[in-house]
């Protein structure tokens, strides 16, 4: 009975006394969610800003700048005709890529000389310099194969033969699960559930901290039975708000939904449960309701950075992969894309097992410290 109490009191504090709490608990993952969802609905990088310094003004100069203008990925500015101009417009940024074509290039082409196309990127923006590279290179492979099948054409070879000939080694490519590399795909489900874990411990910390200058309204209720009661509301509001901003992420962003409802649930309930009990715990150790608040903020942003969904786990060093071990998102976010992109994730009843011992395990630990300090609370009170 007392607990039903707890679970209406909290409610009514959450959707009619104190309503930010649920607007902050709902809001910032669907804001997390529109936000990166806008910035990243082209789901590429597109015409990167090329400038191009042709000094052999051939035909052939001509078709491998034309194979560059017909891409996606680069979008001719400007033509130059120096080194020098060349060099300032990537200086200055009017340009992140140059394209830089030698004199007698195609001369030395024709003679079966080796000739170069230099590719000039601006690597202080690693997107911009990762994009280019690859694109380059697969444009002059392709004008390269071109240019040499003709070549050996011209001497009598059959087209099929010499295509052979001059590109022995073909790459059969096949991507799976997110064949058009579009960033929302990889990117949105991860920073819904970060929007998640800052609603949930900007609301619940505070809360239960501010129960310690209420204890004449609540010293009929066990201390395990008021956070019980606690947790199950947060959670059980945690877990709408995961629904409320993934069916967005759906619906909106055409985010690909490939698992099951109840795999989804299964690591969201978990993921929220962890997410919570830290909340509970920190507002139980806080000073006041200002640090409860303030003190996991320390936490929020290397938790994401740690938690191998936007740097792999495989590629962290040590301290990276231990931070990882205690952020509940670390065992939640490669999950949830998994189950999005893939429908499976191999690792789900693992990783959900992990967050729901780690959120009991905590939820023990304040109970004890909370009824500590409500007792000495209490003596002090007298």
């Amino acid at each position: 009975m007392k607990l039903g109490m707890i679970i209406k009191r909290e409610f009514r504090k959450l959707f009619i006394d104190d309503r930010i709490s649920v607007i902050l608990i709902l809001g910032i993952p669907i804001l997390y969610v529109i936000l990166f969802g806008i910035l990243y609905q082209e789901n590429s990088i597109k015409y990167i800003p090329t400038v191009v310094y042709d000094q052999d003004q051939t035909q052939l100069s001509r078709t491998v700048i034309q194979a560059f203008a017909d891409s996606e990925k680069f979008g001719i500015m400007s033509y130059v005709t120096s080194q020098e101009e060349m060099e300032e417009c990537i200086r200055k940024k009017t340009a992140q890529v140059s394209i830089c074509i030698p004199p007698d290039f195609g001369k030395n082409v024709k003679k079966g000389l080796a000739s170069s196309v230099m590719i000039e990127v601006n690597g202080s923006n690693i997107l911009f310099a990762n994009s280019a590279i690859g694109s380059a290179q697969e444009i002059i492979s392709a004008v390269s194969a071109g240019v040499g099948q003709k070549l050996i054409e011209a001497g009598g070879k059959m087209p099929d033969e010499s295509l052979k000939k001059v590109a022995p080694l073909r790459m059969g490519l096949r991507v799976l699960n997110n064949p058009t590399y579009a960033y929302t795909n990889f990117i949105l489900a991860g920073m819904g559930a970060n929007g998640l874990q800052v609603g949930l411990i900007l609301v619940v910390g505070p809360l239960i901290n501010k129960d310690y200058r209420r204890l004449d309204e609540l010293k009929e209720v066990a201390s395990s039975t008021l956070l019980f009661g606690k947790l199950l509301v947060y959670w059980l509001c945690g877990s709408m708000a995961f629904a409320v901003y993934t069916l967005l992420s759906i619906v909106c962003f055409h985010l690909p939904c490939q698992g099951g409802i109840a795999s989804l649930l299964l690591i969201a309930g978990a993921y929220v449960f962890a997410v919570v009990a830290i909340a509970v715990f920190v507002g139980t150790i806080a000073p006041d309701e200002v640090q409860a608040a303030a003190l996991p903020l320390l936490y929020i942003m290397p938790a994401l950075l740690f938690s191998g969904y936007i740097w792999p786990k495989m590629s962290m060093n040590a301290f990276g992969l231990g931070f990882s071990l205690v952020a509940p998102i670390a065992y939640m976010a490669d999950n949830i894309r998994d189950l999005m992109l893939n429908g499976y994730a191999p690792h789900l009843w693992r990783d959900s097992l992990t967050l729901y011992t780690a959120g009991i395990v905590l939820f023990m630990i304040s109970s004890v410290l909370f009824r500590w300090r409500r007792s000495r609370s209490s003596l002090e009170q007298r």
